[in-house]
């Protein structure tokens, strides 16, 4: 019972770290250009574009870093990540191959019985 509500908590906060990095990519030039808009406004400098734009893009950077070290519930590893590339619609973890949404601790598919050969 405690492994499904561990399951469960995991998932919740790989949700709240995808909804962020997902955020801040689709709203980033108009979150830019609106920001630099409202501070040259209020402070009457034109310096504040590339301030905004630098500050969103490291937001960028730590949202997507967050999501890239989500530890899979099941083996530790990180999910998303093998170790040359960062895939974030992976719907499988990168090493135990456990289901992106699992409510339970079911074993690793046994080698050959992957993916790849249940697609015929």
């Amino acid at each position: 019972m405690t492994t499904n509500l561990a399951f469960e908590a995991a998932w919740r906060d790989l949700e709240r770290k995808a909804k962020m990095l997902w955020l801040l990519l689709f709203a980033c030039l108009p979150g830019v250009f609106l920001l630099a808009y409202l501070l040259n406004t209020l402070l009457l400098q034109d310096a504040s574009f590339p301030v905004v734009g630098l500050v969103w893009m490291t937001a960028i950077g730590w949202a997507g870093f967050r999501m890239a070290t989500f530890a899979c519930p099941r083996c530790g590893a990180a999910f998303f990540e093998n170790w040359y590339f960062f895939k974030p619609l992976r719907s499988n973890c990168a090493h135990c191959d456990l289901a992106r949404w699992a409510k339970g601790d079911a074993p690793p598919a046994a080698p050959g019985e992957g993916r790849a050969n249940n697609q015929r």
